[in-house]
């Protein structure tokens, strides 16, 4: 069964783009997509925010029993790895 967690973000200049992780063969897949491209993109790096939103999302699946506990696992593991890499919310990248 295909569970995809999907949401959009909504940055300062009022645009939105659509973010979409999906689980397959015991890996996660984040994909971009702007608002009304047609095409999603597999290559950019998520945000902070784009992170926490996903781990609050699996660790709501998982206490609903719509995740298991390897992906809950995984989730931790890639947002783990990420967020110290990434500057605070709020900070301009250079």
């Amino acid at each position: 069964m295909r569970r995809d967690i999907n949401w959009t973000t909504k940055r300062d200049d009022d645009s939105r783009y659509d973010v979409r992780v999906t689980w397959f063969s015991g890996r996660y897949k984040i994909q971009f997509r702007e608002r009304g491209a047609d095409r999603w993109d597999y290559d950019r790096k998520p945000t902070r925010q784009d992170w926490e939103t996903f781990l609050d999302a699996i660790e709501r699946r998982y206490q609903r029993k719509q995740a298991t506990w390897k992906e809950l696992e995984e989730a931790r593991r890639l947002v783990a790895e990420a967020l110290p890499t990434l500057p605070p919310e709020g900070t301009a990248e250079s």
